[in-house]
């Protein structure tokens, strides 16, 4: 199985968010209780934030429904729920239970540096750290036949020529993004993006520009 033919546009775009209902792994949460105030619990799901919250409103006992806060997508939610869990065990409120006395915003900070990204994070954003962002997605891949259907006809090693030729490939990507841009695949095209740090420092110069007219 390979993907579509890769279709590669010309321009440049600003602004894209995450398309509804990509996943990776799954995610990381965190959901408040307005009868726990100040606590939250972080936890993994491989099904959706949302869904885990219903389940735990239905099945706690507690009065009010719980509010996801924020959700993280991860390669491997259970491994950055460990990493996340050992930061914050001086935070645990139970020690048999997935529930922290600390300040929201301290405690997306430390998500993040566990996972790959936050559920609602724009694109653009995204590009500052990543030089590949692909929306797409492949269950499984035969290199041996993957060369046969570019039509190349190689000789020798094939695990040998296709490290070749990623590397080529990855040579030729950071020449198209320049300094400023990444390369994102979506439903068969690829693009390029601009990150957000350029567009705010571009936008600054012109507006310093316009200041001095």
């Amino acid at each position: 199985m390979h993907l579509e033919e890769l279709k590669l546009q010309t321009t440049e775009v600003k602004k894209m968010s995450i398309p509804e209902g990509f996943r990776l792994g799954g995610w990381v949460y965190i959901l408040s209780n307005e009868h726990m105030p100040g606590i939250y619990k972080v936890g993994m799901t491989t099904n959706s934030p949302a869904i885990r919250a219903k389940e735990l409103s239905s099945s706690t006992g507690v009065p009010s429904a719980f509010k996801v806060e924020a959700s993280f997508h991860c390669d491997n939610p259970s491994f950055s729920e460990r990493e996340i869990h050992a930061a914050l065990s001086g935070c645990r409120v139970n020690s048999s239970r997935e529930f922290f006395s600390i300040e929201l915003k301290e405690l997306k900070e430390i998500c993040e540096q566990s996972c790959q990204v936050r559920a609602n994070e724009p694109v653009e954003y995204m590009a500052m750290n990543y030089d590949v962002i692909s929306f797409e997605r492949l269950a499984d891949l035969n290199i041996f036949e993957l060369i046969e259907d570019t039509g190349l006809n190689v000789f020798g090693d094939r695990l040998a020529i296709a490290e070749r030729l990623i590397r080529i490939g990855a040579e030729r990507v950071f020449e198209m993004n320049g300094m400023y841009c990444s390369m994102v695949f979506h439903e068969g095209e690829g693009f390029l993006i601009q990150n957000a740090e350029y567009q705010y420092v571009m936008a600054q110069q012109e507006a310093e520009l316009t200041a001095e007219k």
